[in-house]
């Protein structure tokens, strides 16, 4: 169980989580980025902030997080991660 708090309607749950350990780290990462720079990281920079070696790992979890629900890619767009939820 995890404390969600839902950026569309502003609701705060206790929800059944299930990310991955890595999949936590990456949303927790790209949050933290857009409240610091105020724009969505780059695949490589979510790459090299979490430790991984591929864009194509990055592509895959961030696939997952889309399917999960947790966010949005706006196609057609760079740097476009959309947050749905936020873990508290």
């Amino acid at each position: 169980m995890a404390e969600i708090i839902c950026n569309l309607c502003g609701e705060t749950k206790d929800v059944p989580i299930n990310l991955t350990p890595k999949e936590k780290e990456i949303l927790k990462y790209i949050i933290n980025y857009q409240k610091e720079c105020h724009l969505s990281p780059s695949f490589r920079e979510i790459m090299k902030g979490v430790g991984l070696n591929s864009t194509s790992n990055i592509d895959r979890y961030l696939y997952n997080l889309t399917k999960k629900k947790f966010i949005i890619l706006e196609e057609g767009k760079h740097r476009s991660i959309r947050i749905l939820k936020e873990i508290k």
